[in-house]
């Protein structure tokens, strides 16, 4: 009879685990986004909408673009933009910046290196507490690349 008790005690408590972990929600993005605001010098720190991510992958041009509207383009660094996503953090989809060339295109000396430039954002990530149902979001700064400059190396 012992015997049998322990699998029955072991499979009855992983359960009531199991349903206790599916109770916890997401919170609503309105809460989110309101939580995250309220923390932030700036509400367009995280609005970078008018970067648009490539659909594919560009390569490093051979001259600068001089036509073009873009300074990403115009630039002697020159840039793209793809999007960086988590789904354990809000905003859970980041445009960020990507160096198009290692060196720099109008420079011919190898010392000059083209490399991104990063800023701390804030950003709520998912913890594993659940406080009223719903998921505990903590604040947390990552670097986010915003363009590319060129540097001695």
């Amino acid at each position: 009879m012992k015997k049998l008790m322990f699998p029955i005690v072991l499979i009855l408590s992983f359960t009531l685990c199991q349903g206790h972990r599916s109770r916890c929600k997401h919170p609503s993005e309105d809460n989110l986004r309101q939580k995250l605001y309220r923390i932030l010098p700036d509400p367009y720190l995280l609005d970078r909408s008018e970067h648009i991510p490539d659909v594919k992958m560009k390569k490093c041009p051979t001259s600068v673009n001089t036509s073009s509207e873009l300074i990403q383009d115009r630039s002697i660094s020159p840039w793209s933009y793809r999007i960086n996503e988590d789904l354990n953090r809000y905003p859970r989809q980041i445009v960020e910046a990507y160096c198009l060339c290692k060196g720099c295109v109008t420079s011919k000396e190898s010392s000059m290196v083209s490399e991104p430039f990063h800023k701390d954002i804030p950003v709520l990530y998912k913890s594993s507490k659940c406080k009223k149902s719903r998921y505990v979001y903590k604040l947390r700064y990552i670097k986010v690349a915003h363009f590319c400059i060129c540097r001695f190396h």
